[in-house]
């Protein structure tokens, strides 16, 4: 391997990062704060967690979803195996590595040999032949435990076509209360937004249930496999913490047509799943009828600030601290209009972040990445009104056939999603003010969506309210 950017030396081998400046930045305090930020998102739960998914791209994208699950992770662990799958080179059984220590630009992180040689002994295990030496699925999990944890080894493991029952057993008498697993997974890859989720709709519901031979569309099927059965062992159950796709965390840097997905799951004990659960299910502050005065105020605040910032080129993070109230997840589109006339809107439909964080986002979204407009200029900003809708969570609309839809919509009250095939479009309930007859606002909205006209008669239909102001 001489002249390889992954040359090693016999003792003391290092295996240098592969993907540190594409996928996640090469400064080291630029890397620490970007993944202070996304922690920031997030938060423990009523116990600490050893059992993770998470996903393995670009942070940019798949950052924010990560965070929530190294977020809950405990702090005392001392050894993590990182299980994921082989992006360059098919195999039988799993693949230790022959380093002694992964590098990232946070420093070295030490590999747990005896653990390594044990696994080496049992049948099915071999030694990654340089084939790991690329791969990005481990690597882009160490920056998330070097940040949350203090001293603490690695056995990254690649999986091949393998039992995952098998390997479970094999893993498990090396799994203490010192120990996490984390399965390095991403989930479907390259469809469109509307399909993507969708699918990655059906894999989460396969780990929700417990089914580790449900369908599960992911790169790393194989190690959610294997972490399944170690959740099994252990008598854990799985709580989603989080799941987006590219688009939804990063709609800047690419589009709704290929997108990829990304979830964070934790296996907790049963009590804590069934808190975790009742917590989730509770609305949020902001989706009751209205908003306090001073949060409404604090949003259009945070929504001019972000705006003036984006245009002008400057960074906003926003405050340190803010109420309680616009911590929770919601979704939310932010609004900017010119005498009347839209001039951007962009948002999460689903609760996908805090409500500050989205009112963040999408104020900067609307002004530099909305494909209908130009980039708002610092020319304009003087004339901008924003406007904020922070919505509810979408619930699906059962109906009989196309008239049943009709009398069950509540025109100025119900936001409407249309999903059908790999197409989807929202229209806020403020648009009805614009199109006050059902079927014309349906027959817009198929439209919209790339649907025939009359694609609402047989769409997957959801609708959600809306608190709507402005400045």
């Amino acid at each position: 391997m001489n002249g390889s950017p992954f040359e090693v030396s016999a003792q003391n081998a290092v295996r240098k990062p592969a993907v540190a400046g594409t996928f996640y930045e090469k400064n080291p305090d630029l890397l620490r704060g970007v993944i202070l930020r996304y922690l920031s998102d997030g938060k423990p739960l009523a116990e600490p967690v050893r059992l993770l998914i998470c996903p393995h791209a670009g942070f940019v994208f798949s950052g924010p979803v990560a965070a929530k699950g190294y977020a809950t992770i405990d702090g005392n662990v001392k050894r993590v195996f990182i299980l994921g799958p082989s992006h360059y080179e098919g195999f039988g059984g799993i693949a230790v590595p022959k380093f002694d220590y992964y590098e990232t630009p946070l420093g070295k992180v030490k590999i747990d040999r005896a653990v390594v040689e044990k696994l080496r002994g049992q049948p099915g295990v071999i030694v990654a032949d340089g084939f790991d030496e690329p791969e990005h699925c481990l690597e882009v999990q160490l920056p998330f435990l070097q940040v949350q944890l203090k001293d603490f080894t690695i056995v990254p493991i690649l999986t091949g076509k393998v039992d995952p029952k098998q390997v479970a057993d094999v893993l498990m008498p090396h799994i203490d209360a010192t120990t996490a697993v984390i399965a390095s997974s991403d989930l479907s890859h390259y469809k469109k937004q509307a399909k993507a989720r969708a699918l990655d709709d059906a894999t989460i519901a396969a780990i929700l249930s417990g089914n580790d031979a449900g369908p599960i569309d992911a790169c790393g099927a194989m190690p959610i496999r294997i972490v399944m059965n170690l959740a099994n062992k252990m008598k854990l159950q799985p709580v989603k913490l989080d799941a987006r796709t590219s688009f939804e965390t990063a709609p800047q840097h690419c589009s709704d047509g290929r997108v990829v997905g990304y979830v964070a799951i934790a296996f907790v004990s049963a009590a804590t799943a069934a808190s975790f659960n009742v917590s989730t299910q509770t609305p949020p502050a902001s989706s009751s009828e209205d908003l306090a005065p001073e949060i409404k105020k604090l949003l259009l605040l945070l929504a001019r600030q972000s705006l003036e910032a984006s245009v002008r080129g400057k960074p906003f993070e926003g405050p340190g601290d803010v109420p309680a109230e616009v911590k929770e997840n919601s979704g939310c589109f932010v609004t900017l209009t010119v005498g009347g006339a839209l001039r951007g809107c962009i948002g999460y439909i689903e609760p996908i972040k805090p409500l500050y964080r989205a009112v963040i986002e999408n104020a900067a979204n609307a002004a530099l990445h909305d494909p209908r407009f130009p980039q708002v200029t610092p020319g304009e900003l003087q004339k901008i009104v924003l406007e904020v809708s922070v919505l509810t969570k979408p619930e699906p609309l059962p109906y009989k056939d196309a008239d049943d839809l009709l009398r069950k919509l509540v025109p100025n009250r119900d936001g409407v999603i249309l999903r059908k095939g790999g197409h989807q479009s929202t229209y806020l309930p403020q648009v009805w003010e614009q199109l006050p007859d059902r079927e014309d606002f349906l027959e817009q909205l198929s439209i919209k969506g790339g649907m025939p006209r009359d694609g609402w008669k047989t769409a997957e239909v959801k609708t959600y309210r809306a608190i709507h102001f402005e400045e």
